[in-house]
C-alpha cells in the first residue's frame, strides 16, 4: 500500500511503498555530498527518513517518531516546498544518483531499477510539462503549495 508522497513541480504525485521512499531520498542524499552547495540540502533530507535501527520501532510507513526532532515526521515531500535551488540541487542529485543505480546496481542501492525508473518518469513529464493527469499515482493533482521546507528560506 501507498505510504509515501512526492509531489512534482505540477502538482502530480509519486506514491509507493514507504521503503522506496526511503531508498529515493537516500539516493539524493548520498548525490547532494558531492554537488556544489548541496550539503545543507542532504542533512535537511536525512531528517525526512529514520535512522535506520534507531527509529525503526516506531515507524508506522507513512511516518517515524523522529528523536532527532523530537517529533511526527511524515513521509511527504513536496519538492515545490524547496527553495528555487535546491529544487535544482534536488534533481540534479537525483540525475546523478539515476546514472549510477544504473550502472552499478545494487552495488549503488538496494533500490529496484524499476521502480526508480517510474519515480524518473513522473519528473521528466513534470519538466516537459505532460499533462500532470496522464501519470499520476495520487489520482488528482495536489493542492497548491503554501509552505516553504528545507534550508535555505530567509
Amino acid at each position: 500500500m501507498a505510504s509515501c508522497f512526492i509531489i512534482y513541480k505540477d502538482g502530480r504525485c509519486f506514491s509507493r511503498r514507504w521503503t522506496g521512499y526511503d531508498s529515493i531520498l537516500k539516493i539524493a542524499i548520498n548525490e547532494l555530498q558531492y554537488i556544489p552547495d548541496g550539503i545543507p540540502l542532504a542533512q535537511w533530507l536525512e531528517l525526512q527518513i529514520p535512522i535506520e535501527n534507531e527509529e525503526l520501532e516506531s515507524d508506522c510507513g507513512y511516518g517515524f517518531y523522529n528523536a532527532r526532532l523530537n517529533n511526527w515526521t511524515n513521509r511527504y515531500l513536496d519538492i515545490r516546498s524547496l527553495t528555487p535551488k535546491n529544487q535544482i540541487l534536488f534533481w540534479q542529485a537525483i540525475e546523478k544518483g539515476r546514472m549510477r543505480l544504473l550502472e552499478e546496481g545494487t552495488a549503488y542501492s538496494e533500490l529496484n531499477p524499476d521502480y526508480f525508473q517510474a519515480f524518473y518518469k513522473m519528473y521528466q513529464l513534470s519538466e516537459n510539462d505532460e499533462p500532470p493527469m496522464e501519470y499520476n499515482d495520487l489520482g488528482k493533482i495536489a493542492e497548491p503549495c503554501l509552505h516553504k521546507n528545507g534550508p535555505g528560506w530567509v
